[in-house]
């Protein structure tokens, strides 16, 4: 007899399910409100794919459609999101279509740009990708909470909010209406416009043509003209009778504050990042919550100077300031220390934001963005929601982006190195490489550690630190198949949630922040480590 495949009412496990799934899983068991789903586990033979789609359509009534969204193991992470990276699609609850939406998902696993990115942030090997299909929910409105929790409460904290799905807010297509606050009563709205709402289609709705009339459901009787459909998805016109109503009222918002303080508790978390839908009857439901991996901008005054009224402003997104020639395209040869102008970045941008950009520039978006979120894994400087940044900013025009301000103005010159939080000295920072350099870099660096996997030469880090200018040492990951003999001379110490660390005996403790170089030896990642 066939097992069946495990769901979010289950105790599931990461390496199988992937972080996505068990995050909701273990929000599921604490009485959070979590939609239903299924997982195909990592590993399900392709042979296997089209059974699991025809058990899924059984056990799931999906009068909107099925969405079948990634839950890899590496996702989601402390240090790490991947925000965007892979493949989530929504399909009609017909085998073919789900069984092509689930096979998408898996193969994004494998993109190169996850690869770029994986390593970058310092997670390397195969990406082990489980698929999580959930009935897709027609939402009144949705979108992304992120948040700083103390005890019981959020303390404080971002949200961003569309009518419909959240899909083009998260892609950074639209700016939502933005709720922000701290601990006080006191909470500054940011309306928005929006001209288009998303909705997952029902199978008649699916078929009619443009112009036609759909009911919302949110038991007023507005109905929203079909601007277009595909996909399982409609795109409708905003009724007129909703432009001037807020997206998320106050008593929604709080209901929203409370559930993510519960969900941060419930996973252990300190700083949240979730992602949230509120039905046409009222019903909240969170469809992901993970660590939010960098803290929310702290937004700085701008500075005052001669030539304000050519300052344009937008959102700050991710901190410190970048100066450099503007560039309107990716190119083939990278961005390195240019300012890229671009609407939304979608995955295929991230190799060109790893050859280190002075800032980026987005006409669209908010600071919780997929766009935003990676700039500041990255540590590059970035501000959203210059709406007329293509127009007012040539290319080869040299400015000056604050991320923290949200600011973009004329510079005179170029200076050698953006400034933000990833540039200070590394001198108590041990350096991640995959193989020693020679001779050693002269940066300061406090130590190099080595990544060790099945494919690596053998290292003595007593013989090889005994040559250069700093202690040497073995990390070798937590997915390792076998651990590697501990040389003499050396100690094995446990870095929860990375893996053991082969450390001489003679050496000074190692670091407690490991960090990850670019080829111009900007920080682009950097990680505290408990010893």
């Amino acid at each position: 007899m066939t097992t069946p495949l495990p769901t979010l009412g289950e105790d599931l496990d990461i390496v199988t399910a992937g972080a996505k799934a068990t995050a909701l899983a273990r929000l599921a068991a604490a009485a959070l409100p979590v939609p239903e789903g299924v997982v195909i586990p990592a590993g399900h033979c392709d042979e296997q794919l089209t059974a699991a789609v025809e058990e899924i359509l059984a056990r799931c009534p999906a009068p909107y459609g099925l969405i079948a969204r990634s839950s890899a193991a590496a996702e989601d992470g402390p240090d790490a999101s991947f925000a965007g990276l892979f493949t989530s699609r929504i399909a009609p609850a017909e085998p073919a279509a789900l069984l092509d939406a689930v096979r998408a998902v898996r193969a994004s696993a494998h993109h190169p740009t996850v690869t770029a990115y994986g390593q970058a942030m310092g997670v390397t090997g195969a990406v082990r990708m489980a698929v999580l299909v959930q009935p897709a929910l027609r939402p009144a409105c949705s979108g992304v909470l992120a948040a700083d929790v103390t005890g019981t409460q959020c303390t404080r904290w971002r949200i961003e909010a569309v009518r419909g799905l959240a899909e083009p807010l998260v892609c950074g297509r639209v700016t939502g209406e933005i709720h922000t606050g701290g601990p006080g009563p006191e909470v500054t709205v940011r309306p928005a416009r929006q001209e288009t709402i998303q909705l997952p289609a029902t199978a008649a709705e699916s078929a009619m043509p443009p112009g036609e009339w759909v009911d919302l459901g949110t038991g007023t009787g507005i109905r929203a003209k079909i601007e277009t459909s595909a996909a399982g998805v409609l795109h409708l016109h905003t009724p007129a009778a909703l432009a001037h109503r807020p997206v998320l009222t106050a008593e929604a918002r709080d209901q929203l504050l409370a559930a993510a303080a519960r969900a941060a508790a419930a996973l252990g978390l300190e700083r949240i990042d979730v992602e949230w839908a509120i039905d046409t009857d009222a019903r909240l439901h969170l469809v992901q919550a993970r660590p939010l991996t960098v803290p929310l901008t702290d937004h700085a005054t701008a500075k005052t100077t001669a030539d304000d009224d050519r300052v344009l402003s937008g959102i700050a997104a991710a901190p410190g300031t970048g100066t450099g020639p503007a560039v309107h395209a990716l190119g083939d040869a990278g961005i390195a220390d240019q300012v890229l102008v671009c609407d939304a970045l979608g995955p295929e941008a991230v190799p060109a934001l790893l050859t280190g950009p002075a800032a980026v520039v987005a006409t669209t978006g908010g600071e919780l963005s997929h766009t935003a979120i990676i700039t500041r894994e990255l540590g590059i400087p970035c501000v959203t929601n210059v709406t007329d940044a293509h127009r007012a900013i040539t290319t080869g025009t040299t400015v000056e982006v604050d991320g923290g301000a949200g600011t973009v103005r004329p510079a005179p010159a170029v200076p050698a190195q953006r400034t933000g939080p990833r540039t200070r000295p590394l001198t108590a920072t041990a350096v991640l490489v995959r193989a020693l350099e020679h001779p050693a870099p002269d940066d300061s660096r406090a130590a190099t550690l080595v990544w060790h996997d099945e494919h690596t030469p053998a290292l003595n880090p007593a013989q090889a630190s005994s040559t250069g200018p700093h202690p040497i040492g073995v990390l070798v990951p937590g997915n390792v198949r076998a651990p590697i003999p501990i040389p003499p001379g050396c100690s094995p110490i446990l870095l929860p949630g990375l893996g053991t660390l082969v450390w001489p005996k003679d050496a000074p403790p190692p670091p407690t922040e490991i960090a990850v170089l670019g080829p111009d030896g900007q920080i682009l990642h950097r990680r505290t480590v408990t010893l």
